[in-house]
């Protein structure tokens, strides 16, 4: 074996072995969220074994004024991702500069056992940067669609505790306090702090729905700030709504039913239709070479 296909299966290992690692903490990580949320940014081991070299490059980041912007934009997706209390903008950022230092290192091993131009190294350094980014994108995603599956039912309990008698404001906290603990229960304890701390109702829901960013809460706050103000019951208000969540659950789960089929000829057609013309036909092609055909 040569050295060049000697390193190439070391590392392909190695990459093998990272990723079903990562796929099982992944996955216990899904299993401790469905009773609790974690506290820190993520629990990853290797989060933590590289966060500490993320914070000293943010104690230098924090002196850079032209990174506003970006702080501004990276600050907006840490709350909807619900990790604002976490990690500063600052600190993401370092975690970025460690991946890209890690993807160039391994675009210069790339480039020494392959032959390949700088451009991969650059290439592999910026891919590796942008993993962070994209691993914060699929924790919003994944906190706004628990927010979704949550906010039919919570509703209708707050139109429940609404009609029985009871305030807004105390109905929310009694809400939030029998819910399990989702995405949607910390936001409703962030409105009822801020409804106790004396904000109006409509800044307070406004202020949830920029922090959630979805378009069913969009419409929901949307329909209780002009109930609010024109001084209409909020019991029917919740009613409508909460319907019409469930409406367009039902019409989601449909839309995803009449994909499944077409999702499913990707592994029909790549994985089993092999099989089946090569479990049909290698018997009939035997045949042939010992008849002499072939």
């Amino acid at each position: 074996m040569t050295p060049e296909l000697f390193g190439l299966s070391f590392l392909f290992a190695f990459a093998l072995a990272l990723f079903v690692w990562q796929l099982l903490v992944g996955i216990q990580e899904v299993r401790e969220g469905a009773t609790e949320q974690d506290e820190g940014y993520s629990e990853n081991p290797l989060f933590k074994l590289v966060f500490p070299f993320a914070q000293a490059i943010a104690a230098g980041l924090e002196r850079r004024r032209g990174l506003d912007p970006m702080r501004a934009d990276l600050r907006e997706r840490l709350v909807r991702a619900g990790k604002a209390d976490a990690i500063t903008p600052d600190e993401l950022l370092g975690f970025c500069c460690v991946c890209g230092v890690v993807g160039l290192v391994v675009g210069v091993y790339f480039m020494a056992m392959l032959d390949l131009g700088p451009e991969a190294i650059l290439l592999c350094g910026l891919l590796v940067a942008y993993l962070p980014l994209l691993q914060l994108g699929e924790q919003i995603k994944r906190r706004q669609n628990a927010i979704r599956r949550s906010l039919p039912y919570a509703l209708d309990l707050v139109c429940l505790a609404v009609e029985a008698g009871l305030d807004f404001s105390a109905a929310l906290g009694r809400i939030a306090e029998r819910m399990r603990r989702t995405p949607l229960r910390d936001e409703l304890r962030l409105l009822t702090r801020d409804l106790t701390m004396g904000k109006s109702r409509p800044q307070a829901l406004r202020d949830m729905e920029k922090r959630v960013g979805i378009e069913e809460l969009t419409s929901v706050v949307s329909s209780l700030v002009q109930a609010d103000e024109l001084g209409s019951s909020l019991g029917p208000t919740l009613r409508i709504q909460s319907r019409e969540l469930q409406r367009k659950r039902f019409q989601r789960a449909e839309k995803k039913a009449m994909q499944a089929p077409v999702l499913m000829l990707i592994p029909l057609v790549l994985f089993i239709f092999p099989l089946v013309f090569l479990i049909v036909f290698t018997p009939i092609v035997i045949k042939l070479m010992d008849m002499g055909t072939f």
